[in-house]
């Protein structure tokens, strides 16, 4: 059916199609007859048109599908780009959080060891006044014991 159409549109007055379907840098160019074309195959100028627009309509659809191909691949590089950026920044933001948390533990650390000291020193004074008291009461239990054989005349 399209070349129906593509013989009768060398048929119509005043429109040279020719040069949209023969090549630019052919030789034999001007050899070609548009009125041979014409022969048994008819199409109204509806057909024309609409294989013509049908034509348009392809490159403007193929136009439209790669524009929105390229906006596409810009979008998906901006939101790669994006991407890398929040990933960049979230790395930082750990990277600082491992920093402090690092400071923290060593300072906590620090603080532990100190605490462990004072708890051995504590412990010693805690075990040196448990022997002081022992020692104490050993002594007032001797002093009871003295005062009390001293109190009691010896009964002979």
């Amino acid at each position: 059916m399209q070349q129906n159409c593509v013989a009768n549109l060398a048929c119509l007055p005043g429109l040279d199609f020719t040069s949209f379907f023969l090549p630019q840098n052919d030789p034999h160019i001007y050899d070609f007859d548009p009125l041979d074309m014409v022969g048994p195959y008819s199409c109204n100028a509806s057909t024309i048109i609409s294989s013509i627009s049908a034509g348009t309509a392809d490159n403007q659809e193929r136009v439209c599908n790669d524009e929105r191909k390229k906006r596409r691949l810009a979008s998906n590089r901006e939101s790669a780009r994006r991407s890398r950026v929040r990933k960049q920044r979230r790395l930082s933001d750990l990277s600082s959080q491992v920093a402090e948390l690092l400071d923290t533990n060593q300072r906590l650390l620090i603080e532990l060891h100190h605490v462990i000291a004072k708890h051995a020193r504590i412990v010693r004074e805690n075990a040196k006044l448990r022997e002081e008291a022992a020692d104490l009461q050993r002594r007032l239990d001797e002093m009871e014991e003295d005062a009390a054989a001293t109190k009691t005349p010896e009964v002979a």
